[in-house]
């Protein structure tokens, strides 16, 4: 059929690999799509039955008792942190029904393989914000009898969306300077190491995700920062591409 994308994006009680998810999500996109990578059917190539098989967001929350009790990793600071959050930040990794851990994962492993299955996919990639993600969905697998390798996806269908929005933004504003300096020869660049330093700066460069895709709560919820991750990530491809 086709190539379908995915970001996946944890909420964690520490930095590690072992850390103890409390929410995962998973974002299916298409890079190919001209005016919204979030539309399943953009080009109208479609059929209904491939339509209703179409896989929607998933979005999971973790009993964290199951993580202790397994041995998942707490990480003081980060639960500090936690603590200092706001109301709504907290209410977002908290709200959903909670299943244990080695559930979850099963979630996340059916998920992306009935995708596969179901629309006939010649291939996927999957992406995350630098390699945080990826070691803890590595994690879960080998933990729960999961051969990522060979039962989830091959190491070389994974992506990192933070090199590839900052490398794009670098490139967009080294080339937006160029274009000043030929009408100012003067014009002085700074845009370069801010934007590398700053990944910030660099989601300045494109689009804003639109706000039919926010939940109410966009801080530090893992459906929000999946889909926001994907749209910067599709902007910057289609940039690279044009």
């Amino acid at each position: 059929m086709r190539h379908l994308d995915f970001t996946i994006d944890f909420e964690t009680c520490a930095l590690t690999a072992n850390a103890a998810p409390m929410m995962v999500a998973i974002v299916p996109w298409l890079r190919d799509n001209r005016e919204d990578p979030f539309a399943k059917d953009e080009d109208g190539m479609l059929t209904e039955e491939q339509a209703s098989k179409w896989p929607e967001p998933l979005e999971l929350y973790v009993d964290l008792r199951s993580c202790v009790v397994e041995g998942y990793d707490f990480d003081p600071e980060t639960i500090a942190w936690w603590t200092k959050q706001s109301y709504d930040a907290k209410r977002a990794v908290c709200d959903g029904l909670a299943q244990p851990v080695d559930e979850v994962t099963v979630e996340i492993v059916r998920y992306l393989s009935r995708a596969v299955e179901q629309l006939q996919l010649d291939s996927i990639c999957l992406w995350s914000q630098g390699d945080t993600d990826m070691g803890i969905l590595r994690n879960l697998c080998k933990r729960n009898g999961y051969d990522m390798e060979e039962d989830v996806i091959a190491h070389t269908q994974l992506r990192d969306c933070r090199t590839v929005i900052l490398e794009a933004a670098h490139l967009k504003a080294w080339k937006e300077h160029r274009e000043l300096e030929k009408r100012d020869p003067s014009a002085a660049y700074g845009g370069s190491p801010a934007i590398l330093r700053d990944p910030k700066r660099a989601y300045l460069l494109f689009d804003r995700l639109p706000d039919r895709y926010a939940k109410g709560s966009e801080a530090h919820d893992a459906l929000y920062d999946a889909l926001r991750s994907s749209w910067y990530t599709w902007q910057a491809l289609r940039w690279l591409m044009e």
